[in-house]
């Protein structure tokens, strides 16, 4: 009980001189709220429905040190309604929450919700601005890290706790051009004794031009060192990402096009999928990755036409594991890094994992419709269609070697490609300048491979449903 009076006491005193200290140094504060009701039926026909509130809290500091100085603070809580322990890690996933709870239960073994402790820092970071007299700014600190629409950065804001990044990242503006070079910092550990043995590092240089084909050109260079050489069973990953992206409009048309591709170390993720892999070792240095990424999008508003409806094509194609791959010991599962997955492959998010692990690492495309309709003023309806099949043949002879080894799968080893279809459903209010209030439905239809590769059982595979409904205020 005392602890909660100094922490009382320190608040007040923070309210008290808060004021002072916004006129003092130019500090501005604004803040988020944002509870959402879930109810989640999942594609095990022998699991029952979840229901369950979960929220979203912040409080924003900017703080305006100087005229090349500033720093941004966000404090977040997030975390499940009556949950009484921390979920991070038993609600992986886009649709679920992650932090501390605040359970009120009356078994006297139970802790009360007095003593909670659930809240820290989200972002904290300083920009210095004109580094040194150059035109480079320095943003330094925890941060949200993204590029190019989130497609391989990015800050899976649909998760109550989002993603960030302890990094330095380096900008020069200058005409119709910007420059990035990121530093991110993905682990430090040294825990087996050996200096920096376990350490996760990821260089990023990234180089965007206006202007051209109605729109923007983003070119990106990753390299990743992911090093794990303490632990016995050293796991070498040094590998690299390369690509393009064109977004823009043209002839009243809204498209994006996008090209990577990574080459380099796989680690031992080539040894312990059982995809048979010629010459594949526990420290993963013996695979090289191949893999590549396309993405194509064309959309067209009609304005003039009733409800001003949006249409827009989708096609995703990330390459997966196969014969070919396998014989020439080779990684072709493409590797989505710290995209936000959410946006891209379908609400129901049973495609986050970034190594591929959600399609049995046979890589996969996504053929998609997706819809927008203004209702009225201040209502958006959305309705989007996704069919997923694997990219690797599993109805041909172009993975047998690879399926005979995968004890994921059925012993009849007989597949097709047919991963499964999901619509998503999506009704936005905006309430008012600074309240949106959401609703959406998703329904999963399953195929006899996702069930095999999610499962390794086709019987007890059903079709999924969620549904949710969210209010987000900022001020």
């Amino acid at each position: 009980m005392k602890r909660n009076y100094i922490l009382l006491m320190i608040a007040l005193a923070g309210f008290v001189i808060a004021p002072t200290m916004a006129l003092a140094a130019d500090v501005t504060f604004g803040g988020q709220i944002r509870p959402r009701y879930n109810i989640d039926s999942d594609h095990d026909d022998n699991t029952n429905q979840n229901a369950f509130f979960d929220t979203r809290v912040r409080l924003n500091a900017n703080a305006k040190v100087n005229a090349n100085t500033a720093v941004f603070l966000q404090f977040q809580s997030v975390g499940t309604w009556g949950s009484d322990e921390n979920i991070a890690g038993t609600m992986a996933g886009s649709r679920r929450a992650t932090g501390g709870g605040t359970s009120t239960t009356d078994n006297a073994a139970m802790q009360a919700s007095d003593l909670l402790d659930d809240v820290g820092f989200h972002q904290a970071y300083l920009t210095l601005k004109n580094l040194y007299g150059y035109s480079v700014d320095a943003k330094i600190g925890r941060q949200e890290v993204i590029l190019d629409g989130h497609r391989l950065f990015g800050h899976t804001g649909w998760t109550q706790g989002a993603e960030t990044k302890d990094a330095i990242r380096l900008t020069h503006a200058g005409g119709n051009h910007t420059i990035n070079y990121l530093y991110i910092k993905g682990r430090e550990s040294d825990a087996n004794g050996a200096s920096n043995s376990e350490d996760h590092d990821v260089h990023v240089a990234h180089v965007q031009t206006q202007g051209v084909m109605g729109g923007a050109l983003s070119g990106i260079f990753t390299y990743t060192n992911d090093d794990d050489a303490g632990s016995g069973a050293a796991d070498v990953e040094r590998w690299f990402t390369i690509g393009a992206r064109q977004k823009g409009k043209l002839n009243g048309l809204d498209y994006r096009v996008e090209f990577y591709h990574q080459f380099g170390d796989a680690g031992v993720v080539g040894n312990a999928c059982g995809c048979a892999v010629t010459g594949a070792s526990g420290n993963g240095d013996s695979v090289d990755r191949d893999a590549q990424m396309f993405g194509i999008r064309v959309g067209k508003t009609f304005k003039n036409a009733k409800y001003s409806p949006t249409v827009t094509l989708w096609y995703d194609n990330l390459s997966g594991q196969d014969d070919d791959d396998g014989a020439g010991g080779d990684w072709g599962q493409f590797d989505t890094m710290y995209d936000t997955g959410h946006k891209f492959y379908g609400f129901q998010d049973f495609y986050l994992a970034r190594n591929g692990g959600g399609t049995g690492f046979y890589g996969m495309q996504d053929f998609a419709i997706k819809t927008k309709f203004a209702l009225q003023p201040g209502w958006t309806l959305k309705a989007d269609l996704h069919a997923f099949y694997t990219q690797s043949d599993l109805d041909g002879g172009d993975t047998d070697t690879t399926r005979a080894a995968d004890a994921t799968l059925g012993a009849d080893n007989e597949r097709d490609n047919d991963l499964g279809q999901e619509i998503d459903l999506t009704l936005v209010h905006k309430y008012d300048s600074n309240t949106t209030i959401a609703a959406g439905y998703s329904h999963y239809f399953t195929t006899q491979t996702f069930a095999e590769i999610n499962q390794g059982d086709v019987i007890q595979s059903d079709g999924s449903d969620w549904a949710y409904i969210q209010v987000d205020t900022k001020f």
